[in-house]
């Protein structure tokens, strides 16, 4: 027997079932539990990644569940990125953000908290890789080595299990930096991983493993001021900024800091900068971060050019505020020196072109030192910032202050102003 509702029953069970079909919709949209994975080719795909290992990007397209979909495999050749589920909120957002604002020891134990708290794999590879790096940021090398620890022991793979498990993408990688930062912290270990390295890399004919390993030895020299042996590693490090980006960029970075700081070469830094640079590509923040360690460097060699890339911290949208600090104050002091140096010549003062060109330097160097003043707290270059500005005395273009109107002295010789008449007395009240 078919049941036939009235026309309006039924158009309102075709309208309700409409909307319960849209709200599944949107439910379903704001629920979304997929992760982006970007493809080299500028295509993205909404899925469910299991896994980044050395093999390719394992994916569903369903999520897991008892007997479902066998995870299928993006060629690393083909993979671009992914931007995970959870990225946007958290510890690991607020892990950024203050990575962002230069605060880097907050950064770290918000990562750690991401990657101890987590129960996918990204959460704890990427929390600890993310770690590892703020606590280099903040030179805590120790710290930084056992961030990194996570990932070379926990994410190693298993090449005797059936079927062979291969490591994690970032595996390399993350050994790497373990050694970098043992090296740092001076701990005997990073030789003896240098050499188990090596020893890998020669088994499995693979360079990349050398390649790591001679970096762990050029951090080894460099601390013990061996320019000779320092060159030498650094050379043998041989990576590629198209393939292996990520290391390039820490190794160039450490090698140039290390020769302008501890081995004092600034040209052979200058070199480096200027080649990471090259290579970077559209970055703006580590642009920002080699255009503050190209200035630097330059302070002493090159003040004109030195003074091109301080600024461009200062005029650009980019860079931490600590960088803008640090950056501002040199640039300041460099503008003030040139100054003093014009104004010391003979017949500098005389020409009024040279004289506004001064008057124009010290202006500037003012407001690049109050503003460097003003800068992080905790930026050694505040207090560094203060001084200099104190030492430069007043400002002569300040504002002057009104004068205050004097209050009128009496004129004794003028005539004296007629006395107020008194009130007249009141009139006696008849009895």
């Amino acid at each position: 027997m078919t049941v036939r509702y009235p026309r309006p029953l039924a158009a309102s069970l075709l309208f309700a079932s409409a909307l319960a079909i849209s709200a599944l919709g949107v439910n379903a949209h704001a629920e979304d539990e997929r992760d982006q994975l970007f493809r080299k080719n500028g295509t993205k795909m909404a899925v469910y990644v299991e896994t980044e290992t050395t093999v390719g990007i394992g994916y569903r397209t369903l999520k897991a569940g008892p007997g479902g979909q066998p995870a299928s495999q993006l060629k690393l050749n083909e993979f671009d990125r992914v931007v995970y589920v959870g990225m946007d909120g958290g510890a690991w957002k607020k892990g950024v953000t203050e990575r962002e604002a230069g605060n880097f020891e907050a950064a770290a134990e918000f990562f750690n908290q991401h990657a101890t708290t987590g129960q996918r794999e990204w959460e704890k590879v990427y929390g600890s890789m993310a770690e590892g790096e703020c606590w280099e940021l903040a030179h805590k090398y120790g710290d930084a080595a056992k961030a990194f620890a996570v990932i070379v022991t926990g994410f190693a793979g298993n090449p005797t299990a059936t079927p062979p498990i291969p490591p994690n993408r970032q595996w390399l990688d993350a050994k790497y930096r373990y050694g970098m930062a043992l090296a740092q912290a001076k701990d005997p270990q990073a030789a003896k991983l240098a050499d188990e390295m090596e020893a890998q890399g020669k088994k499995e004919s693979n360079s990349a493993f050398e390649s790591r390993a001679n970096a762990i030895r050029a951090a080894l020299a460099g601390n013990d001021g061996n320019a000779g042996k320092f060159t030498e590693f650094m050379k043998k490090a041989t990576l590629r900024s198209f393939e292996e980006k990520e290391v390039w960029f820490h190794f160039k970075l450490f090698s140039a800091e290390t020769l302008r700081t501890a081995l004092k070469k600034p040209k052979d830094a200058a070199s480096i900068y200027r080649e990471i640079l090259t290579g970077l590509g559209a970055d703006p923040a580590r642009s920002a971060q080699i255009s503050l360690g190209l200035g630097l460097t330059l302070v002493e060699t090159d003040k004109p050019a030195a003074l091109i890339e301080l600024l461009k911290l200062d005029l650009m949208p980019y860079g931490s505020p600590d960088q803008k600090c640090e950056a501002r104050y040199n640039a300041a002091r460099l503008q003030w020196d040139e100054a003093q140096t014009i104004k010391g010549s003979s017949d500098a003062m005389n020409d009024p072109r040279r004289s506004s060109f001064v008057k124009e330097l010290e202006r500037s160097a003012r407001l690049l030192i109050s503003s460097a003043a003003d800068g992080p707290a905790k930026n050694p270059n505040v207090d560094l910032a203060k001084a200099l500005l104190a030492s430069f005395g007043p400002d002569p273009d300040a504002p002057k202050d009104a004068p205050k109107a004097a209050a009128p002295v009496a004129d004794a010789a003028a005539p004296a102003a007629p006395a107020a008449p008194a009130p007249p007395k009141p009139a006696p009240k008849k009895k």
